[in-house]
């Protein structure tokens, strides 16, 4: 009788087992379950390093480069957001924060992580800055702009009203 149920419990193990196996094997639907971010394709080649430490490490390479940026001057470097920016904006939106389908937004929103870059810089692509104008819902800011830029365009030696 004990070598019986032994048997029994040997067949049972087996049969978990294969279940097991025939789960497995189905796995690549179980990881599609969870929803991944949309990315659109963007502008890109190859990237300044691998995509998977790109996405582990790129807030700490950003930030060292606003470091160098800020303090030090150096612009134009490997790991500046402009250059982010030139190859990861959309082909549709020219923007890599404009929808939900943007590079950084898309993986930001996913990753439930607030992008605070955007405050201050243009989310596309631009020759002459990375800054976005100063606009205000008021619209006094935005007077206040033309009026900076009426002024820098004036020579050092005309008189300021």
């Amino acid at each position: 009788m004990g070598r019986l149920r032994h048997l029994f419990r040997a067949a049972a193990a087996l049969l978990l087992l294969g279940g097991a196996a025939v789960l497995a094997a189905d796995a690549p639907q179980a990881r599609t379950r969870v929803p991944q971010p949309v990315i659109e394709s963007a502008r890109g080649g190859q990237c300044v390093e691998d995509p998977a430490i790109m996405r582990r490490d790129h807030m700490k390479y950003l930030k060292h480069q606003r470091d160098e940026t800020v303090h030090g001057g150096v612009r134009g470097a490997k790991y500046s957001l402009k250059t982010c920016i030139e190859c990861h904006a959309s082909q549709t939106t020219q923007s890599v924060a404009a929808t939900k389908t943007n590079f950084c937004v898309s993986c930001h929103s996913f990753a439930a992580v607030k992008i605070d870059c955007f405050e201050c810089h243009a989310t596309q692509p631009a020759a002459t800055s990375a800054f976005h104008p100063l606009v205000h819902p008021s619209g006094t800011t935005a007077q206040l702009t033309r009026l900076v830029r009426a002024l820098g365009a004036e020579t050092p030696s005309a008189p300021r009203p």
